[in-house]
């Protein structure tokens, strides 16, 4: 592992803590069968993703299309974890159980090169992204000069989005494959130790606090962590005493 692994990412950033908001049978599926999944940044929702392999190039006048743009597969975390927001993109289905998950951008990282330990400098990655407006991701594209197709230079190209998305604090691990290897959905499954990668489990903040205590015993006896399994308390009333008043 060097530092070319890491993109975008200070050393005192690389194991603080970052989020990933899962539905429950996705999260007991990675303890189950520890199995971490990334998907092809295709599948991801924003249409901006990818943009430079997308659009191609000219060069010495030719028109050419990237060979490799399907081959990028990722997972998006966030280094924001006191944001409603996050919970309300990513658990927006009240019949549907959430869990968030917790670890760190070293610990990603590893456990993605421990899976693919030949030459992991070129295709083992993860990185902050860097939030920029349409005109500066533009002028980025246009002014690129000398092409130069390398894995890091490809990846940090996946670490650009519009600051309409600012407020999702991104940490993405990405991993450059081979797109053959990926199922017909576009996404890439590789083994891990869950308990090693993952270091606190939290519940969405709509679970019914009264039975609380028996949906944490599933929790833990479904993926058998023995770590710390949270309730997000974000929509609880205060428990505050009344406050004192003089007539």
């Amino acid at each position: 592992m060097t530092t070319e692994n890491y993109l975008n990412l200070g050393r005192s950033e690389l194991d603080r803590h970052v989020y990933r908001i899962m539905k429950q049978d996705h999260v007991v599926s990675l303890f189950v069968d520890e199995l971490n999944v990334l998907s092809q940044i295709q599948n991801w929702k924003d249409k901006f993703e990818n943009f430079q392999m997308r659009l191609g190039g000219v060069l010495d006048g030719e028109r050419f299309q990237f060979g490799t743009s399907g081959d990028f597969v990722g997972q998006c975390w966030t280094s924001n974890g006191l944001s409603e927001a996050m919970w309300g993109i990513y658990a927006n289905d009240p019949d549907t159980l959430y869990l968030r998950v917790r670890s760190t951008p070293r610990k990603l990282l590893k456990a993605l090169i421990d899976a693919h330990p030949q030459m992991p400098q070129d295709t083992c990655f993860v990185g902050g992204v860097k939030y920029k407006s349409e005109k500066e991701l533009k002028a980025l594209l246009q002014n690129r000069g000398a092409l130069e197709v390398n894995a890091i230079s490809l990846a940090n190209a996946l670490l650009l989005k519009r600051k309409a998305f600012k407020h999702e604090s991104e940490v993405r691990l990405l991993y450059y494959g081979d797109a053959k290897d990926y199922d017909q959905s576009g996404l890439y499954r590789y083994k891990v130790d869950p308990h090693q990668l993952i270091t606190q489990i939290m519940a969405d903040p709509n679970r019914d606090r009264k039975t609380w205590r028996d949906q944490k015993a599933i929790i833990q006896r479904d993926t058998r962590f023995t770590g710390e399994i949270r309730r997000s308390k974000i929509y609880d009333p205060p428990e505050w005493e009344a406050p004192h008043y003089t007539s």
